[in-house]
C-alpha cells in the first residue's frame, strides 16, 4: 500500500517545517517523560547480539538512533524530511556518533533498502499502514515496533473537543483521528492484531504509553523544562507499571506495538 505523490510532499513540508523546534517537545517534562518510558520499553526487546541491523524508519532528529548507536547497534536512520535529517546530523555530530550511523532520504511506503535486511525495525512515526513495507525489510524471525492511535483513548482525548467524532470512533463509523492537519488510523487490540498479522507480523507485545488524561497532572508541570527529580521517578515508574497493564490500553491515546515477523 502506497501513497500518493502529493500527499507524501504535503507530509514532508509539514515535518520540514516542524524540524526545528520538534525536539523542544522532549525537553519539557511530558515530553522526557514519554522519552524514558519508550526506551525503557525498548530496551527490553532489542536483540541480545549488538551486531544486529536496526532501522529507525521515519526517525525524523533521532531520538532513538542516538540512544541505540550509544549501546553499540548499527543502525540506519530513515525519514522523508530533509530538515528533520539535519537535525539529527547535528545531534549525532555532537555525541561524536555521526560515522555509527546511515542516514538516508525516503518514505515508510518505499524504503532504499533490500528485502529481509534488518533484524529489528522500529517506525514510531504513525504510518502504521505502511507495515507491508516495513516487514519486507525486516529479517524473518525479525523484531518490528510501531506506534498507533488508540480507539477508545482517542475517542476519550477527544470528546470534550468533537462529542461527534469521538463517538464515531467509538462505534467504528470512523477509523480516524486528526491531529495538526494529518490524519491517523485507530486501532483496539483485536483490530490491530488481525491488521498486522495479515502482514505477517505475530504480535508479542502491546504497551499503553499515552495516557497523560487519566493522571490528572497540571498543565504548568507538564510544560515545565525543569521538574523535581524525585517526582520524575515517581511518575515514570508509575507509568512503567500501567504501560504493561492490559485494563489501561482502552484509555491510553497511543499504545506501542512490538512484533516478529514470521
Amino acid at each position: 500500500m502506497g501513497k500518493k505523490l502529493n500527499d507524501i510532499q504535503k507530509t514532508r513540508s509539514r515535518w520540514d517545517e516542524r524540524a526545528d523546534r520538534y525536539d523542544g517537545y522532549y525537553q519539557v517534562f511530558k515530553g522526557a517523560v514519554e522519552q524514558y518510558v519508550e526506551w525503557e520499553l525498548l530496551k527490553s526487546h532489542l536483540p541480545a547480539d549488538k551486531g544486529a541491523r536496526i532501522l529507525d524508519a521515519a526517525g525524523g532528529t533521532g531520538r532513538m538512533t542516538v540512544l541505540l548507536a550509544k549501546i553499540g547497534y548499527p543502525i540506519s536512520l530513515c525519514d522523508l524530511s530533509f530538515k528533520m535529517l539535519q537535525a539529527a546530523k547535528r545531534k549525532l555530530h555532537k555525541e561524536g556518533l555521526l560515522d555509527k550511523v546511515t542516514i538516508s532520504q525516503g518514505n515508510v511506503f518505499q524504503l532504499p533498502f533490500p528485502k529481509e535486511y534488518f533484524d529489528f525495525v522500529l517506525c514510531w512515526g504513525g504510518e502504521i499502514s505502511a507495515i507491508e513495507e516495513l516487514a519486507r525489510v525486516t529479517k524473518k524471525k525479525g523484531r518490528i515496533s510501531l506506534c498507533l492511535a488508540g480507539r477508545s483513548g482517542v475517542a476519550l482525548n477527544e470528546f470534550h473537543k468533537n462529542p461527534q467524532e469521538a463517538l464515531a470512533l467509538l462505534t467504528a463509523k470512523s477509523d480516524y483521528c486528526r491531529y495538526e492537519d494529518e490524519k491517523y488510523r485507530v486501532f483496539n487490540a483485536v483490530e490491530v492484531e488481525t491488521f498486522i498479522e495479515k502482514a505477517g507480523v505475530h504480535i508479542t507485545g502491546i504497551y499503553a504509553y499515552n495516557f497523560w488524561n487519566i493522571l490528572f497532572i497540571p498543565e504548568e508541570v507538564l510544560n515545565s523544562p525543569k521538574w523535581e527529580a524525585k517526582f520524575f521517578k515517581q511518575t515514570t515508574e508509575l507509568m512503567l507499571r500501567l504501560a504493561k497493564d492490559p485494563a489501561v490500553r482502552g484509555v491510553s491515546k497511543h499504545l506501542m506495538l512490538y512484533g516478529e515477523k514470521n
